[in-house]
């Protein structure tokens, strides 16, 4: 169970988050104060911490510089819409990231688990992002990053989902000169069209009544990376303001009436066939010539099953040390198992499947019963009765349905509600019903 440190002395607001965090598995300690939280730090006690930008006596940033010389976690700034220029030299200072209030604990969860699997993936490889493989496909893929990595050209990562496509972003990223410097996140698909604009390029203050000052995801990774990911589904309208980005290098707030020069790399990804959008003209033309500068396709895990003995066994090693458990290696039918298996959810559910088995395993070596795979119900399965065949078929797909749009939003239950387009107590309801 991983530990978080969270430090707010707005004892309602802090009690509220500690609730939510703690109903999503982690184990929290909760502090008023940063004098209070220093007393209590030690090196290795905690996994991640969330720290009020606003705290009486020492501040958030001042906390973070003095917990990060004892021990380097990731550290998330939590602050006003006013307080985003503070929140900025906050990142520049070491922060994880920041999240601006008001927001839907779902996006901190997310936002949390994140920045806990980077760090640990961090932990077990030198590299930081290290690419597991050697079937001819990996290494083509590979040899391609490592090749494009020193350039600022543009990259367009395409494969099916749970195939790695970030993590190909990440070590590209990593590998270039900009690996020193942000790398932004952006969900193509997770983002309102009402919304994509403020998200991409910011507002300037005073744009209207109240508003403050808001920094742009593309702004905010000045001199890194911008990844956007699932490009395939960002809607034409932004895809024309993501083309001026890379022609001209220039952004410009809402509100605003100047252009903000940007050095930011652009890497994409998508899991659609970008060639058939074209075609559908979902797509714009112009856009994808200057993302297909430099394709890398990356194969399914049932096309390279060759790497399924490293791929098990990094992944056996990786969660044995975060689960705490002495493995020493995976029996050979339990590897026969996974090798007949044609991995739909690809090497992403691989990992999950390892990870479980781990859990499962009652002595040093993960054997054929601890390697269990959850498989869709086949055809012949289904009752001979016209309406209970119906109500499978509904239910697996608003299964389906809702874990994608919670995938989009990035588990944000509210923008997935409004992506399904339910109320979100119905979102919620069909949630605990299907176990999602």
């Amino acid at each position: 169970m991983a530990r978080i440190l969270l430090v707010d002395d707005i004892d309602n607001f802090r009690e509220m988050l500690k609730r939510n965090i703690k109903k999503a598995g982690f184990e929290v300690y909760d502090f008023p104060s940063g004098e209070y939280a220093l007393k209590n730090f030690n090196v290795g006690k905690y996994d991640a911490a969330i720290f009020d930008l606003k705290l009486k006596g020492m501040d958030g940033i001042a906390l973070m510089e003095r917990v990060k010389k004892i021990d380097n976690i990731p550290i998330i700034i939590i602050t006003a819409y006013g307080d985003v220029e503070i929140a900025i030299k906050a990142i520049k200072s070491g922060a994880w990231d920041f999240i601006q209030k008001p927001f839907d604990p779902d996006g901190l969860i997310f936002k949390l688990k994140r920045a806990i699997d980077e760090r640990r993936r961090a932990l077990l490889s030198k590299e930081g992002y290290e690419i597991i493989g050697d079937s001819e496909d990996i290494r083509k893929a590979k040899e391609l990053a490592l090749k494009v990595a020193p350039t600022d050209t543009t990259v367009l990562l395409t494969g099916e989902s749970g195939t790695g496509k970030e993590l190909f972003a990440r070590a590209i990223h990593k590998w270039s000169k900009r690996g020193n410097k942000p790398f932004v996140v952006i969900n193509s698909a997770a983002i309102p069209d009402t919304l994509v604009e403020s998200e991409l390029f910011g507002i300037e203050k005073g744009t209207a009544t109240g508003v403050e000052e808001r920094i742009g995801k593309i702004e905010l990774a000045e001199g890194g990376t911008v990844f956007f990911d699932e490009i395939g589904d960002m809607p034409p309208s932004t895809q024309a303001k993501v083309l001026r980005v890379i022609e001209e290098k220039k952004i410009q707030r809402i509100g605003g009436r100047t252009d903000i020069p940007v050095n930011v790399r652009i890497i994409t990804a998508t899991n659609r066939d970008l060639n058939k959008l074209l075609k559908e003209e979902k797509f714009r033309e112009d856009l994808y010539y200057r993302l297909s500068v430099f394709p890398i396709n990356l194969s399914p895990l049932r096309e390279k099953k060759s790497d399924i003995d490293l791929l098990a066994n990094f992944f056996l090693k990786r969660y044995s040390v975060l689960l705490n458990k002495k493995i020493r290696g995976i029996d050979s039918k339990a590897l026969k198992k996974l090798k007949e298996y044609n991995w739909p959810g690809n090497v992403r559910e691989l990992e999950n499947i390892i990870e479980r088995s781990i859990i499962l395993s009652e002595n040093d070596l993960i054997t054929e019963k601890d390697i269990v795979i959850l498989k869709e119900e086949k055809p012949t399965s289904l009752p001979l009765d016209l309406k209970a065949a119906g109500d499978i078929g509904r239910r697996k797909s608003e299964v389906e349905v809702i874990k994608k749009a919670l995938r989009i939003s990035n588990n944000n239950k509210v923008k997935a509600a409004k992506l399904l387009n339910v109320s979100y107590k119905t979102l919620y309801n069909k949630i605990k019903e299907y176990e999602i």
